[in-house]
Parts: C-alpha cells; sequence; structure tokens
C-alpha cells in the first residue's frame, strides 16, 4: 500500500496527515511536535524514559530535538496520525506577545472532548479545503495552547509554565558544526574533539539539555536538509542522496523512510501540493 501524506503550511508551521505503515527509529526534529493517533493500527512512543501508547484520549508532545520513535503494536494495517510541527519562529513569537515560554512538561497529552474536535475540525481543512488558511491557522494555534495547558495541569496539577533551557556553548557549537557538514561523515569523536570534550561528556551534553544523542540529532540534520533539498531545489533523489554522502537512491530512500513515514518521493508530491489517494478510515 502507498502511504497517504498531505500537509499544509501555516504561519504555525505544518499539519500533516501520515499513514505510517511501519515502524519509526528514534530520530528528532528541530521543531517541537504535537502528535494524534487517528486509527488505524495501533501505536507505541518513546520519548527518553517515557512511553506514550495512543489512544483516542492520548496524544503525543516533544519538544525540539527531543529524541522519539514509533512502534505499530498490531499488524491490523497502517496507523494514521494528525502531526503538527511547530516551528521554532513561531514559538518565539508567541513567546514574545504572551509572556509565557511554550514547553512541555511531559510527552504525554490528554485528549479531552474539545481537543478530539479540533483535532477533526483540523483534519476536515487538510483534506477537503484550500482556501482557509486563515482559519486554520486560527485552530492549530487554539490546539497547541490547550494541548500545552493540558499537558502541564496533568503533570503539575496547574499551568505552571517552564523556561526553555539555555544550551551549553559547548553544545551550540558541536550543532553547528554538524549542519555546516551535514554531507560529511565524521565520527562523533571527531565532534567532541572539535568542541574541546571528550565523547562520553558530549553525550552528556545532549541528553540533559536536548533529551537525545549526538546521533539521532546528526539524522535530524540531514533529514532536514534532504526535506529542504526536496522541495525548494528540484534535484533528482540520486543527487540528493548522493550529495548528503549516501552511497545509494536505495539507502538514503530507507534512511528518509525510517526516520519520517514516508519515501523521498511520496514526500515530494504531498509538497508540491498533490492529495493522497486515500487516507486509512476516511473517505478522501
Amino acid at each position: 500500500m502507498t502511504a497517504a501524506y498531505a500537509f499544509r503550511e501555516g504561519a504555525f508551521g505544518q499539519a500533516i496527515v501520515l499513514e505510517a505503515s511501519s515502524d519509526l527509529v528514534a530520530h528528532s526534529h528541530s521543531e517541537s511536535q504535537i502528535v494524534f493517533w487517528l486509527g488505524g493500527s495501533r501505536a507505541r512512543a518513546k520519548v527518553g524514559a517515557d512511553e506514550v501508547e495512543y489512544c483516542e484520549n492520548v496524544g503525543l508532545a516533544t519538544n525540539a530535538n527531543q529524541s522519539h520513535d514509533m512502534s505499530l503494536l498490531d499488524q491490523h494495517g497502517p496507523a494514521v496520525f494528525l502531526v503538527f510541527m511547530i516551528s521554532r519562529s513561531w514559538l518565539n513569537e508567541r513567546r514574545r506577545v504572551t509572556g509565557r515560554p511554550f514547553v512541555f512538561p511531559s510527552p504525554r497529552i490528554p485528549i479531552d472532548a474539545a481537543l478530539r474536535q479540533a483535532c477533526w475540525q483540523i483534519l476536515d481543512l487538510i483534506l477537503y479545503s484550500r482556501d482557509s488558511e486563515e482559519k486554520l491557522d486560527e485552530l492549530v494555534e487554539q490546539l497547541i495552547i490547550a494541548s500545552i495547558d493540558a499537558v502541564t495541569r496533568e503533570r503539575f496539577g496547574d499551568t505552571k509554565w517552564l523556561l526553555p533551557p539555555l544550551l551549553d556553548h559547548r553544545l551550540r557549537t558541536a550543532i553547528a558544526l554538524m549542519r555546516e557538514n551535514v554531507s560529511e561523515k565524521f565520527a562523533v569523536d571527531e565532534i567532541a574533539s572539535r568542541v574541546g570534550v571528550s565523547r562520553a561528556h558530549l553525550f552528556t551534553l545532549f541528553r540533559d539539555q536536548l533529551n537525545t544523542t549526538p546521533q539521532v540529532f546528526w539524522s535530524a540534520v540531514r533529514v532536514e536538509e534532504a526535506m529542504r533539498r526536496l522541495i525548494s531545489q528540484g534535484e533528482s533523489l540520486t543527487s540528493v542522496a548522493l550529495d548528503l554522502g549516501f552511497s545509494a537512491p536505495g539507502n538514503f530512500s530507507r534512511f528518509f523512510k525510517d526516520h519520517t513515514g514516508v519515501s523521498p518521493s511520496t514526500f515530494r508530491r504531498a509538497a508540491s501540493g498533490a492529495t493522497p489517494s486515500t487516507v486509512t478510515g476516511l473517505a478522501v
């Protein structure tokens, strides 16, 4: 079965319909993320030491760069998710306007009736309407704020505000090196040496401040660069694969699907505005 994949851009970032037919390896994103399970196979995510099993009443939240995976729990076909990739610039602007940070203290989102209804309203706009961008932005902003508040209330009993961490300068240097050398095959030891810390200390910095590992973060950098090239530069898949250091297009395609749930070609079709032909459990 060909995976359905559709997304809409907004001021907040991207709203994505993802039909996943296989597990996702541990990965991360530079954006914060909210995920709601819509139907199909049951699934579970692991975020650090926490496990979240998706259901009608539980969704997933991850902060920027936080490592997480996804495992399908049965063989009843693909799992369908509604995913929100929340841009850093949008979050920073909302922090500036509201005076409050936007941080998830827990990966588990308790879903009430209002959140569930908002999910289906947004799904309808993504799949059926192409001229309601302002409405989409409004609904998604409300859903994001409600999700953060729901997580915080469940964890602390109120809407206690958490400040995002200030990154250690050595961690910022390591991240800059990864971004500048996205096509190279550096070992983690070499990054640590260039930053001036031991390999173990570099792992500690990534774990304690970003809830991820250097390898997972670097993979995220490569995925984001691949997405940028697939969307904006019109390069062939072979060219993108070789430029990012993969020995063959097939290796690149497997890496991309393991981290995103879809193939590079499916991602490119969705980015060009193509509508998926099927979404499990939904008439399109």
